[in-house]
């Protein structure tokens, strides 16, 4: 039972992704493979723009393009693999037996694609046949690799699908370091387990020492303004007890540096209480965010009302544009809209979405239109569907959230998970009030159960304060104040 071996290092992919713990992680790959005893060679596929130090290692393989059919014909041609094992090279926690075991699993079944679905990415492999690549036909399409082209016509080819328990999914952990979250949280439990764990051994690791997932927010809800054009029957602005006012660009600004003290990627949403293009200083910072390094995404929770002109204006010459546009629209004409939005836009936004649609293409989405899944759009749910496709719009449905009971529940359909887990919010989120203010978690929209301010204290001393407040969560011990029991947001995740 032997197969060769390629460490695929992807593109974008630098040394210092490739560095962990202070190893190589090709070299890791490669000795624990060589002891296996089931690899007979081994070989580095490197994209052009690759300068590290595997460039002068033996057996690489220069890729002109993705691990496309082309791709596999040439390393076929190069290499006569009757099995080839993909390992991709920023995977340090990759687990030996694993492979063994899905290569056994491979030969035994003589599949043509092996790959495992419940171990996370950068402990498992895929395994691909000479036949398989072989029987593929040529083709100058660039844009899938050989695994999406299997996945996505799995019942035309002898796939073997491998399973391991534990099934640590539920954890969203990346084990590539290459993905800056997942390096993070993997140094955290080399720490913690004094080396490089067995799969099966992380779940029990991760649940002695939660705090090993606490790596810092990858989502930040900045609330830009508390004003709104509208009265929807479904919002709590008209809840608290104070106006929220506008947000200071320096404000913003400063948030944005603070996140940098994490050194990890992260998504912005502008949301909260209010309508963030009513900001006069929307733009300037919306630029701000689209040029910082860390920020992934910039999700902008829109009325739609002022989505005109100067919005689609700016959106269009947006260099490197990371910005969605989500509009929250729960009507299909003027009567459905006015009876949840409590006034008449529904003309407006609806030429406003139309002048967006440039934003969306068969390669990206960044336009959505957002209806609540309430008892009074129930009766015409299908009709918003049909009226929203036809405009070539994706539809995102969304959840009520009653806010801890502040508003009025309108749900028709409990979705909640029969079994509580730990909540995302608490591990991944922040949300920012617009004077700076942190608060608890999203729920805690007026800032009343946790004291804190960016604008007083650095963002890093504030997560790390809020660290408890997570682990005791994680353990099941849940606030009282708030009353995390009388809370269903728990489930929901966002970045």
């Amino acid at each position: 039972m032997s197969a060769h071996l390629l460490i695929f290092i992807e593109e974008k992919i630098s040394d210092d992704h490739l560095s962990f713990m202070d190893m190589y992680i090709p070299d890791i790959i490669r000795e624990k493979a060589s002891a296996s005893g089931i690899v007979d060679n081994i070989y580095y596929s490197i994209p052009e723009s690759y300068s590290g130090k595997l460039k002068s290692y033996k057996n690489v393989l220069i890729r002109k393009s993705i691990d496309d059919i082309v791709f596999w014909k040439e390393i076929l041609e190069k290499t006569g693999f009757t099995s080839l094992i993909k390992i991709y090279g920023d995977s340090p926690f990759f687990d030996i037996s694993i492979i063994k075991e899905m290569l056994e699993q491979h030969k035994k079944y003589l599949a043509e694609f092996t790959f495992s679905e419940n171990v996370p990415e950068g402990l498992a492999c895929e395994i691909i046949s000479m036949e398989l690549v072989k029987d593929l036909p040529e083709t100058d399409k660039k844009t899938l690799s050989l695994s999406e082209v299997v996945r996505t016509n799995i019942n035309r080819f002898d796939v073997e699908l491998y399973y391991r328990d534990p099934d640590i999914r539920d954890k969203r952990i990346s084990f590539r370091s290459g993905n800056l979250r997942g390096k993070k949280i993997m140094e955290n439990i080399y720490k913690a387990a004094k080396g490089i764990p067995a799969y099966e051994k992380i779940k029990d690791i991760i649940e002695t020492d939660p705090e090993i997932l606490y790596a810092g927010p990858s989502y930040a809800e900045i609330e830009l303004t508390g004003r709104c054009q509208l009265n929807c029957i479904f919002c709590y602005r008209k809840t608290l007890q104070k106006v929220h006012g506008d947000m200071d660009t320096s404000t913003f600004k400063k948030i944005i540096r603070e996140m940098w003290r994490f050194e990890l990627p992260y998504t912005i949403c502008l949301g909260g209480s209010g309508e963030p293009l009513l900001h006069p200083g929307l733009y300037e910072m919306l630029e701000h965010a689209n040029n910082d390094a860390l920020v992934d995404k910039i999700i902008i929770e829109t009325n739609g009302i002022d989505a005109d002109s100067n919005f689609s204006g700016f959106l269009e010459k947006t260099e490197n544009n990371k910005i969605i546009t989500i509009v929250n629209i729960n009507g299909y004409n003027n009567e459905t809209y006015k009876k949840l939005h409590g006034e008449d836009y529904f003309n407006r936004v609806f030429n406003n979405i139309e002048s967006l649609k440039f934003l969306n293409s068969e390669q990206s989405k960044k336009l959505y239109v957002q209806i609540m899944k309430i008892n009074e759009t129930e009766d015409y749910l299908d009709r918003y569907y049909d009226f929203w496709e036809k405009q070539n719009i994706p539809i995102i449905l969304q959840k009520q959230n009653t806010y801890l009971g502040r508003i009025e529940d309108r749900t028709y359909s409990d979705l909640s998970p029969l079994e509580r887990t730990p909540c995302w919010h608490l591990q991944r989120d922040v949300f920012i009030l617009w004077d700076g203010r942190v608060t608890f978690c999203k729920e805690d929209v007026s800032g009343k159960y946790f004291s804190a301010s960016i604008n007083s204290e650095s963002l890093t001393d504030i997560w790390n304060r809020k660290k408890e407040i997570f682990v005791n969560n994680y353990k099941s011990e849940l606030s009282k104040e708030p009353d995390c029991n009388n809370c269903d947001e728990w489930y929901t995740f966002n970045f």
